[in-house]
């Protein structure tokens, strides 16, 4: 993909303006090529906490507004959009990830099912990816959003 893709640019316009409403002085923006087509928005610098938010709340409606604006783009295409401050998205996924060996060395250990606190969609993937090739437990998604959630469960046939 070109710097002249209107995707790119629009998904660095729009993370610029959230990091200008946040008044967050310093960033820098970096878009580059993400999987499948898709583009990559990292922010570096200093005092990132308000983008990234409880959890990475704010994260993650930046990240929802720029795929909008992505998509909306001339010859726009549904395609991945990721915005990441500061590495948290690397840093979550493993904190997310030791979270689930947990829960479901628990499950295992007690024979019962092990409910997680409500997580975004892109939390709950990391969780069930970190799973899947466990065969002692499932896991699932329940509830509405936004209180969806994971239950880590002994396998059925343990």
């Amino acid at each position: 993909m070109s710097d002249n893709d209107p995707g790119r640019q629009a998904l660095q316009e729009i993370v610029e303006a959230a990091l200008e409403g946040l008044g967050i002085d310093g960033a820098t923006v970096a878009v580059s090529d993400g999987d499948e087509g898709g583009l990559v928005a990292t922010v570096t610098g200093d005092g990132l906490d308000s983008i990234i938010g409880r959890d990475g709340e704010v994260l993650d409606a930046v990240q929802l507004l720029a795929a909008q604006a992505v998509r909306r783009q001339p010859g726009g295409q549904r395609r991945g959009v990721l915005v990441d401050a500061d590495g948290y998205r690397a840093r979550r996924a493993e904190l997310l990830a030791r979270l689930a060996v947990k829960a479901a060395d628990e499950a295992v250990e007690f024979s019962e099912e092990i409910e997680l606190e409500p997580m975004s969609a892109l939390d709950r993937r990391t969780v069930h990816m970190a799973l899947a090739e466990r065969t002692d437990i499932e896991t699932r998604s329940e509830g509405e959003e936004p209180r969806r959630r994971i239950i880590v469960a002994p396998a059925a046939d343990q």
